[in-house]
């Protein structure tokens, strides 16, 4: 091997443009995000971007409706247990000290829905 010879650096630099989704496997889209507005969608994991068929686009907006129609009843449930947790508190208080194991499950609601 002479000194001029610089056959050894092609295999050496091939490792550095290489690029660490070269051995992904090939990309099903099921994670997009969708404007229903302009129909594109954009997938979250390789970045493509296409545009929705009409079934993707009816589907995405009874998927908002839907969400929508939750956190409308969620809103609902919280401004009631706002409204009335004086009441609460007194029946929390009277339960202190008769059961005191289920006395906060009438003042707090922890719970998350969905």
């Amino acid at each position: 091997m002479t000194w001029t010879d610089d056959s050894w650096r092609d295999g050496y630099d091939e490792w550095k443009l290489r690029s660490p989704y070269d051995d992904r496997p090939e990309c099903d889209h099921d994670d997009y995000d969708l404007d229903v507005l302009t129909g594109r969608a954009s997938c979250n994991m390789c970045d493509h971007r296409w545009y929705a068929s009409d079934g993707e686009i009816a589907e995405e907006v009874e998927h908002q409706r839907q969400y929508v129609a939750k956190m409308d009843r969620e809103n609902r449930r919280q401004w009631w247990r706002d409204k009335t947790y004086p009441v609460r508190m007194f029946v929390f208080r009277v339960l202190e000290r008769v059961w005191p194991c289920k006395a906060t499950n009438v003042l707090h609601d922890d719970e998350i829905p969905f």
